[in-house]
């Protein structure tokens, strides 16, 4: 199964979360995704200007493990998987120091993501009144999380003689404070629970317990904190906590070893462009030696005008061969190792593709019936971007003790050389109300892209088309278009 989530990233950057998760009991799951990006002409990006080295440089692949999945009303529960692992760390952390640390960056990640999806659910709820409710459940459990981790605090000080390993557990706890007070903060900005129609409600009450508390504790700690009249912009504690977030997800993400797919076949390839050439200038070498002899003046003629044919024909060659090899293999083969265990592999390829081969049914996808464009014979310049992925489903679950249910790539797009040839974002517009006055407002200059994605896994191929709005100062909106 393959599950895609786009996002923007930031203003130039566009990410697609892709998770491939393959079936219980396999051996191995083989995964293709291939992504077709429709760009207009009028930005003029297109094989001359855009090379593929250039979209390898304007693209950042990640790859890591998917969060072991728990709901947080699961975490409240001292018997449950996540707890019990980290108690038992406590409980002897000098002895498997590097793995109490695994266990304090697992713990704190599963604990993000439950609160992100607690909180994804509330913001999806269109129901007022359900929402209060999922949000009040959301702030009780999130005092239990943290308070149950904090408990483990004396457990940890009576074992860790030479206090060693106390530095990754408040670690832990500081990444935990972090996420239950940003997404809190979430909670207050949607909900405004200080509107008329909420105040007095429970809600209110524990939301205000819960933030007073956690202020306390962040000061008694010092934790740093988000402060209002930052003489930086708080810029010391962003960077702080990105840091944090890096290091607590650092044991999810995976090693890899990229390297080009094609290396020994362009060399061989190179080798016989080469011998042809060579050929080419060997035979009108000798057959004008037969005929006007040695050291004759056309002969010497001939014998340059061979050798700069040769020059031109082997980069001919090199280029078609070069082309040919590009579009037909992937371009990188990166291989996912942990250790001396192979979890499998990942293959990308690159290419500018002609409008004319392009698929029926990624036109189809595609929809592009706009009059105004397709009878002006205007075509759109097309990226091909293929994907292979091939996990070992065992060599997966042998990672950790937790339920993996498999990988998430990580493609972040930067689209800043797209708008480099775009016009200004804002044009001026003349308001007509009728009364011949001064109105002027203003528009929006805006370009699409299209990205089509094709999944396919265990024969099942299914189609994915994403519509990208973007200007000169960056990305818009992105949305998805079913038909």
């Amino acid at each position: 199964m393959i599950n895609i989530k786009p996002k923007i990233h930031d203003s130039n950057t566009l990410e697609f979360k892709v998770g491939f998760l393959p079936n219980d009991g396999k051996t191995y799951d083989d995964f293709y995704m291939n992504t077709w990006i429709f760009i207009p002409e009028r930005l003029d990006v297109n094989k001359h200007t855009y090379s593929k080295d250039t979209f390898y440089c304007d693209t950042i692949s990640y790859l890591r493990l998917i969060t072991p999945r728990y709901e947080l009303r699961e975490l409240t529960d001292e018997h449950s998987l996540p707890f019990t692992r980290m108690k038992q760390a406590c409980e002897n952390p000098v002895n498997e120091n590097k793995e109490f640390e695994t266990e304090i960056k697992m713990y704190a990640s599963i604990v993000k993501s439950s609160m992100r999806d607690a909180y994804l659910k509330i913001a999806h709820q269109t129901n007022r009144d359900i929402q209060f409710d999922m949000s009040c459940d959301l702030v009780e459990h999130a005092k239990t999380v943290t308070t149950m981790y904090r408990s483990l605090r004396p457990i940890l000080l009576e074992n860790d003689e030479g206090k060693e390993v106390s530095t990754f557990y408040d670690f832990g706890d500081e990444f935990i404070s972090n996420i239950v007070e940003q997404h809190l903060g979430r909670i207050v900005k949607m909900l405004n629970p200080r509107s008329s129609s909420v105040t007095g409600s429970p809600l209110l009450s524990m939301l205000t317990q819960l933030l007073d508390s956690e202020h306390k504790y962040r000061k008694s700690h010092n934790y740093l904190d988000v402060d209002p009249y930052s003489a930086d912009d708080n810029r010391q504690f962003v960077y702080h906590a990105s840091q944090l977030k890096k290091y607590i997800e650092s044991n999810l993400y995976l090693p890899t070893h990229k390297r080009r797919n094609t290396a020994f076949l362009e060399q061989v390839a190179f080798s016989v462009a080469a011998g042809i050439s060579m050929v080419f200038a060997t035979v009108v070498s000798f057959a004008f030696q037969q005929t006007y002899g040695n050291f004759t003046l056309p002969f010497f003629i001939a014998l340059v005008i061979s050798y700069m044919f040769k020059d031109r024909i082997k980069d001919l060659i090199r280029n078609y061969f070069a082309h040919g090899l590009g579009s037909r293999f992937y371009d990188y083969l990166i291989t996912i190792r942990v250790g001396l265990r192979k979890i499998g592999k990942v293959k990308e390829g690159f290419d500018f593709v002609s409008p004319q081969d392009v698929s029926r049914h990624v036109n189809e996808k595609r929809a592009r019936k706009n009059p105004l464009v397709v009878n002006r014979g205007v075509d759109e310049q097309v990226i091909q971007y293929r994907k292979y992925v091939h996990l070992k489903r065992k060599a997966v679950d042998q990672l950790s003790a937790y339920p993996i249910n498999g990988i998430n790539n990580i493609v972040r797009f930067n689209l800043a050389g797209f708008m480099r040839k775009m016009d200004n974002p804002t044009v001026p517009l003349y308001v007509n109300q009728g009364d011949a006055a001064n109105h002027f407002t203003k528009g929006d200059k805006a370009y699409y892209l299209n990205f089509i994605i094709q999944c396919k896994y265990e024969g099942i191929s299914e189609y994915k088309r994403y519509r990208v709005c973007l200007c000169r100062d960056g990305i818009k909106n992105i949305e998805e278009k079913k038909q």
